[in-house]
């Protein structure tokens, strides 16, 4: 035992212990290499490592363990154990204590992390009989792979350098969820992942009437539906009917739209994604719409005239049904495209026209088109005098009228005494009316006839205006001289004109005596 004065410093005391032991051959301290350098897998419990130690009385703070790794002195052997917490590689060192020179045990761990396996790199859709691009996935810690399953028929699985590679052409169609097991490393990982294999896109129609669907041009398509499978959507469709489009959705093309032109429209739809090369196909047939142009002219002609021929151009059509409201002698016909109105109209009227066209058989062409138009078919026509008078002589005439239609005139207007009529009187024409007036300076009876100019026909206003004379009488056949109560001989006085007296047979009237009357006959 080494006695140390009181007044030494702890530096002095280990020189001194240190003499000491040297000079009684004591030696320094010492510590063994550690009884392994283990590589564990984080969170396991490592096998407890040694190192005998010699000429020490303990054991410093240990640096570089792991986390969750400790060192213990007991009975000249440090003791390390746990369960290391984080992966790594640890060079650790433990200083011996109450011994001379700086002396340590050292040692290293390995803690390897818990094996991992990447995501895969893709998750392919490809078709069936397809050479997959490689899939990948980044390990750690493994040293392999097992057994990999849910692989389709066709695809493996390697391992190299870290990373699994899934390679092949897969034969049979399918959606496939893999697993491949890590090996080696620690703890139970597996690498997973999809693969789907389609088989060849495939398109079929909904039903032939939808698939070949015959309708008029410019009327709105009944969808045409496709199923697809395999497909992810369509390429550029070509020979639809402009109008027409096609879109893709949930597996299904339709077709829709409303056609701007008419004809027969083969149409093909390609497919896009999906396996194969596939197009939808049909037809549309697109028929033309009926039509007819206006009437080449809407004439006005007079009754019994030839008419220039009317003329209406047509497409789409075969030929012209009935038609209706054409004037009597006049009749249509259709040929080369062309309907032909002509003929002699017998009766006058304004005739407004209607033409039926007729479809074409087995092209189906479209609408109910009808040819329009008007004729006017003129005559001269003229109404029965307004009145037929009895006037007196030079005194003026009511009016007499007569209403025409067509004509454009009178012979002989405004002359006194044309056309039959009395002297003094005269016609006139005008706005559609003859105007008959004046003052009859004769006496008669006059049958008038005045001709219509213009317009169509020879036409005439006729009636009858009776013209008397002024009355008149005679001188008296006598002047008697009587006695009062006694018998008058007849006075007798002779008229013209007149058609009676006034007072006729009243005694003592018009300033005869009281007893005597007048009478005419």
């Amino acid at each position: 035992m080494t006695i140390f004065p009181s007044d030494l410093s702890v530096v002095d005391r280990a020189v001194v212990e240190c003499s000491q032991a040297l000079y009684f051959n004591i030696g320094l301290p010492t510590a063994t290499s550690p009884s392994s350098y283990p590589t564990v897998c984080i969170n396991n419990v490592l096998t407890n490592i040694t190192h005998t130690t010699a000429g020490t009385t303990g054991i410093g703070t240990p640096t570089g363990l792991p986390a969750g790794v400790t060192a213990s002195w007991a009975s000249n052997t440090i003791t390390i154990s746990g369960t290391p917490t984080v992966a790594g590689t640890f060079n650790y060192s433990i200083p011996l204590v109450r011994g001379c020179g700086a002396v340590t045990a050292t040692g290293t761990i390995i803690v390897l992390p818990v094996n991992t396996a990447g995501a895969a790199s893709s998750t392919p859709t490809i078709c069936v009989n397809t050479l997959i691009t490689n899939i990948t996935h980044t390990t750690t810690v493994a040293t392999g792979i097992g057994t990999a399953t849910g692989l389709p028929a066709g695809v493996i699985a390697t391992w190299a350098s870290n990373t699994i590679t899934i390679s092949g052409t897969p034969t049979i169609a399918g959606t496939y969820n893999y697993s491949i097991p890590l090996t080696g490393g620690c703890g139970s990982a597996t690498a997973t992942g999809t693969i789907t294999v389609t088989n060849t896109g495939t398109v079929n129609t909904t039903g032939a009437a939808s698939n070949s669907p015959i309708l008029c041009q410019n009327t709105s398509l009944t969808n045409i539906t496709f199923s697809t499978t395999g497909a992810t959507g369509i390429g550029t469709p070509t020979g639809l009917p402009p109008g027409v489009t096609a879109a893709w959705a949930s597996n299904v093309i339709t077709v829709s739209g409303t056609p701007t032109v008419d004809g027969i429209f083969n149409y093909s739809i390609p497919l896009s994604g999906g396996c194969g090369s596939i197009n939808a196909t049909g037809t549309i047939i697109v028929n033309p719409n009926n039509t007819v142009s206006i009437a080449s002219s809407t004439p006005t002609l007079c009754m019994n005239t030839a008419l220039t021929a009317i003329t209406h151009t047509t497409t789409a059509t075969q030929g012209i049904g009935i038609a209706s409201g054409l004037p009597a002698g006049v009749t249509a016909s259709w040929a080369n495209d062309i309907i032909t109105i002509s003929g002699s109209p017998t009766v006058a009227g304004t005739f407004n026209y209607s033409i039926p066209l007729i479809a074409i058989p087995n092209i189906g062409s479209c609408g109910e088109v009808y040819a329009t138009g008007t004729i006017t078919v003129n005559s001269n026509t003229v109404s029965a005098a307004s009145a037929m008078p009895t006037a007196c002589i030079n005194t003026p005439l009511t009016n007499i009228t007569h209403i025409t239609t067509v004509a454009t005139g009178i012979s002989n207007s405004g002359v006194s005494g044309a056309n039959g009529l009395p002297a003094g009187v005269s016609a006139v024409w005008a706005g559609n009316t003859i105007t008959i007036s004046g003052t009859p300076s004769v006496s008669g009876t006059f049958s008038y006839t005045i001709p219509l100019t213009g317009g169509c026909g020879s036409v005439n206003a006729t009636g009858t205006i009776t013209v008397t004379p002024a009355n008149t009488f005679g001188a008296a056949s006598s002047n008697p001289t009587l006695c009062i109560n006694t018998a008058l001989t007849p006075i007798t006085r002779t008229t013209t004109g007149a058609t009676g007296i006034s007072n006729s047979g009243v005694s003592g009237a018009n300033g005869l005596p009281a007893g005597v009357s007048a009478t005419w006959a």
